[in-house]
């Protein structure tokens, strides 16, 4: 037996594509641009003009001081309320899309439950909508298969039933019942009530 003692390594992965949701990030990429370069711009609109006016009043240099604290302070301003429309701009951008990626996580953990989950829209302005689209096509595709699995097993039971005269045959039959009842109750049962309500 003999024993590799190099380590193993990952491949290197390149991605060259940057933008995999054109129309999500470049909407999200702009507005940002336009918040910070606009809150930047104005920042030194009003300085440039406190600046202004004290070099255009003839200022002393006691007053050229006082328009530098001015400016100083008109920047620290500006940071902050930059900072908090940065945060609010995030909190908006976040909800829009974790509230998607939540509403798929309690699909996941229902389908890992080993039911079909009953697909709802997404909110107006959720992000994600075709990937959501995709996955609630995917979970739709395969609850018909397993539905159809479901059907198939009552039609083969249906047509073995008489048949199944010995201990094995219809242990077997009962194995195939049971099966049968496990795709019916997971396309057809109950699904969790925690998808009712999403943040």
């Amino acid at each position: 037996m003999s024993v590799d003692n190099q380590p193993s390594t990952r491949p290197h992965v390149v991605r060259r594509k940057y933008l995999v949701d054109p129309g999500f990030q470049l909407r999200y990429m702009f507005r940002l641009a336009a918040l910070g370069g606009g809150g930047v711009l104005l920042v030194g609109v009003l300085a440039y003009r406190a600046h202004r006016a004290a070099v255009d009043s003839g200022a002393s240099p006691m007053d050229l001081a006082t328009s530098g604290e001015t400016i100083l302070w008109l920047t620290g301003l500006g940071a902050l309320c930059m900072a908090g429309l940065m945060v609010l701009m995030g909190l908006v951008l976040t909800h829009r899309v974790a509230g998607p990626v939540y509403v798929m996580s309690l699909y996941i953990a229902t389908l890992a439950a080993g039911r079909y989950p009953r697909m709802r829209p997404l909110r107006k302005k959720d992000e994600l909508r075709g990937f959501f689209d995709r996955f609630s096509e995917a979970v739709d595709r395969i609850r018909e298969r397993e539905a159809e699995e479901a059907r198939l097993l009552s039609e083969v039971i249906e047509t073995l039933q008489p048949l199944a005269t010995t201990q094995e045959t219809q242990a077997a039959l009962s194995i195939l019942g049971s099966l049968r009842a496990r795709k019916r109750q997971a396309t057809e049962g109950p699904t969790s009530g925690a998808l009712k309500t999403v943040a």
